[in-house]
């Protein structure tokens, strides 16, 4: 029994030495396992930390827009008010202008013919305005306007303002003329008066005595102590002085009303002058504030004839190269670009993605100008938004304008590069921060919630 039981349990224990059993390996450990096991450890690592920066790490959320760079103050359009022909052109495209250099000049033959008999005119009754307020308060000399003085070395202007201060002379000497004749036949008459008046007591005194002698004698004439032919001649005496008194008191009498009639002559002819300069001078302003305004349309419109740069920059645009082409009121007939001028960009934002935008949001420029600095990235900040919706002249569709504009960082992160007017950028505005997480589910989020609603 116990040599058959041995060989029984020999094979209930161990093997024996040299045996080979099949399931011998799967009770050992084997590296292989314990690397995949490491592995699984190492990725389910892994894919939780993603899943943790994926729900925790901020991300920035932004709006796209598609924009240009612009200037601030917009190109400046060159246009005619009136239209004209084409005289000479003195610009190419291209060319850099300053600030009111000549562009293109037109005919002015009309313009300055109308303008030089508008300015003759007007400068005329100027110069008459001046002779007569002059007048008006007595002075030799005459103020000129600031447009005559501006025009004096005009021989015709200065021949006008010479024939207006030789009148005002010959004026002012004519009055004083007629006043110094009137003063003199005042004066006349005053030595006639001072004369009458200076007889007079003479012959006062004389008509006293002769009255006196007259009474003495009538007593001695009734009496009979004197002839009655002395009495006779006293009293003719007497009659003739009384005559001479009367005549003397008439005269008296008739050069102060002749003096006063002189001085009344004078002050009328004095008040006469001044009325008729002043009514004078009336009509002479007036006319001439008409004429100023007509002499400065016409000023502008022969000014007008020389079209000048609005702004210092580059010509672009340029429609008119032809002498003696005609240009229609109001046509443009080229543009400036400013130089020197602040650079912004205008985007167009989509309708639906206004109420996440709003100035003072960072945004983040990429120009696909330089192409070749893929990375670049240029800070900016949302400056305005339209207040209300645009629509697109071509295309029909809506849209609201931003501008931004480079940040000092930005400005700094473009170096040495140049913006130019025209260049296109992607302009992202950051509206927010977000985890990707977040990102991922919220279609999904909002895709379930829609269909748990639904019917």
């Amino acid at each position: 029994m116990n040599e058959i039981a041995s060989p029984a349990g020999a094979r209930a224990g161990v093997p024996a030495e040299g045996d080979a059993s099949p399931g011998a390996d799967r009770l050992l450990p084997r590296p292989a396992s314990r690397a995949t096991r490491w592995g699984v450890l190492a990725v389910l690592l892994g894919f939780g930390g993603f899943l943790a920066w994926a729900a925790l790490a901020p991300l920035d959320e932004g709006v796209p827009a598609h924009g240009v760079v612009a200037i601030d103050t917009k190109r400046k359009a060159v246009q005619h008010l009136s239209g004209g022909i084409v005289r000479q052109v003195l610009v190419r495209e291209g060319d850099v202008v300053q600030e009111q250099q000549p562009l293109i000049l037109l005919d002015d033959k009309t313009a300055r013919a109308n303008y030089e008999a508008v300015r003759q005119r007007y400068l005329g009754l100027r110069a008459m305005q001046g002779r007569l307020l002059a007048e008006q308060v007595g002075s030799a000399s005459i103020a000129w306007h600031e447009d005559l003085l501006a025009a004096r070395d005009d021989p015709w202007i200065a021949a006008q303002m010479q024939a207006q201060q030789q009148l005002l002379r010959s004026r002012r000497e004519g009055l004083q003329a007629e006043l110094r004749a009137i003063d003199e036949a005042i004066e006349g008459q005053q030595a006639l008066l001072r004369a009458y008046q200076g007889v007079l007591p003479s012959r006062r005194e004389q008509l006293v005595l002769l009255q006196e002698d007259l009474r003495n004698i009538a007593s001695l004439v009734a009496e009979g102590y004197a002839p009655r032919l002395r009495q006779s001649e006293l009293q003719r005496q007497v009659a003739e002085l009384q005559a001479q008194q009367t005549e003397l008191l008439g005269n008296i009498e008739r050069a102060q009303r002749a003096i006063a009639e002189l001085r009344q002559r004078a002050l009328a002819r004095q008040q006469d002058y001044r009325k008729d300069v002043e009514n004078e001078l009336t009509r002479v302003n007036l006319e001439a504030q008409a004429d100023a305004e007509r002499y400065r349309a016409a000023l502008a419109d022969l000014q007008r004839t020389e079209i000048r740069a609005p702004a210092a920059g580059q010509v672009v645009g340029l429609a008119v190269q032809t002498v003696g082409a005609v240009i229609q009121p109001g046509q443009k007939l080229m543009d400036i670009v400013p130089e020197d001028e602040l650079l912004l960009l205008e985007a167009r934002l989509e309708p639906h993605l206004i109420a996440k935008v709003g100035p003072g949001l960072r945004t983040d420029v990429r120009f696909s100008t330089f192409s070749h600095d893929p990375q670049l990235v240029v800070e900016g900040e949302v400056v305005s938004v339209s207040g209300d919706l645009l629509t697109d002249p071509h295309t029909g569709a809506g849209f609201y304008l931003l501008r931004v504009v480079l940040t000092p960082q930005g400005m700094a992160a473009l170096g040495q590069r140049r913006l130019q007017p025209g260049m296109p950028a992607d302009i992202i505005i950051k509206t927010g921060e977000r985890s990707l997480l977040t990102y991922l589910m919220g279609p999904l989020v909002r895709r379930v919630a829609a269909s748990l609603k639904e019917e």
